[in-house]
């Protein structure tokens, strides 16, 4: 029989990627788990594993709700003040705290600068001289990306590898139901390209298609598709170019704001070249 969440008032979210587990999360998680039901208050309080709490830096973390107080650095013996405290005190440990609501700023020694994405000038052996922004490969990214740019049809030309330029003019499916895969299907395209995580034990043909590198280009000379997404795998192999036209400032802008948070009207560009 499930828990009875009625009677919940505390939630613990445990953090267990990878970066916790390396820093013995589970240690502090069983005396966390360990301490509640010994002393009677598993069914008034709820524990998550939650994976990735985004704060790898100061691993172990938690985070506790109400009041989104988020811990940091967790060992065993925290584990049990920082319960004993929430419950019987209905207060923080503030010495553990890593934030909490109405903190401007978290309380770390480990914050991790952000490089904000920009624009470089290149010479590129097939484009030739062009902007391009280093962008982001992940799944996070990729999937709402295609999500975007095919579930609605925008104006945009697609380039598969060692293939002709496809127009896209009908709203195609973008399924990303495979532990690896998003597959994009429709009347003009189908296209398979592997966006999450994968072991090392994974076929070659899912590896050769996992999307490593992924650039957002600015050709500097005018032409139908004056901008373009171009994705390929880790050894410099392109998979896909996906060509925007050049008066199609709304997916541009998408771009710009969504997927590099980027300002159109202060768009980053490097001096370096």
């Amino acid at each position: 029989m499930g828990k009875k969440l009625s009677k919940v008032d505390t939630t613990f979210q445990f953090c267990d990627g990878g970066s916790c587990r390396k820093a013995k999360s589970e240690i502090a998680i069983r005396e966390a788990r360990g301490y509640l039901r010994n002393n009677g208050l598993w069914d008034t309080t709820h524990t998550i594993k939650t994976r990735c709490n985004g704060r790898c830096e100061d691993a172990p973390t938690w985070i506790i709700q109400p009041g989104n107080f988020w811990y940091k650095n967790l060992t065993p013996d925290k584990a049990v003040s920082i319960i004993k405290s929430h419950l019987e005190k209905k207060q923080p440990v503030d010495e553990y705290l890593l934030y909490r609501e109405g903190w401007s700023n978290v309380a770390t020694e480990n914050e991790r600068s952000i490089t904000p994405v920009v624009f470089k000038q290149k010479t590129d052996p097939i484009l030739g001289e062009v902007l391009v922004a280093r962008s982001f490969a992940s799944d996070q990214h990729l999937y709402p990306l295609f999500q975007y740019l095919f579930h609605d049809p925008k104006p945009i030309s697609v380039q598969p590898y060692d293939a002709d330029i496809i127009e896209i003019k009908s709203s195609h499916q973008v399924d990303y139901t495979d532990d690896y895969e998003v597959k994009i299907n429709g009347n003009e395209l189908q296209l398979r390209l592997t966006i999450a995580g994968i072991p090392k034990d994974i076929s070659h043909e899912i590896a050769d298609r996992k999307v490593s590198i992924a650039e957002v280009i600015w050709l500097k000379k005018t032409t139908i598709f004056t901008k373009a997404i171009r994705l390929k795998n880790k050894k410099g192999k392109h998979l896909v170019t996906l060509w925007i036209k050049e008066e199609d400032i709304t997916t541009w802008n998408h771009i710009l704001t969504i997927y590099l948070s980027m300002s159109p009207d202060h768009i980053k560009v490097s001096e370096e070249v």
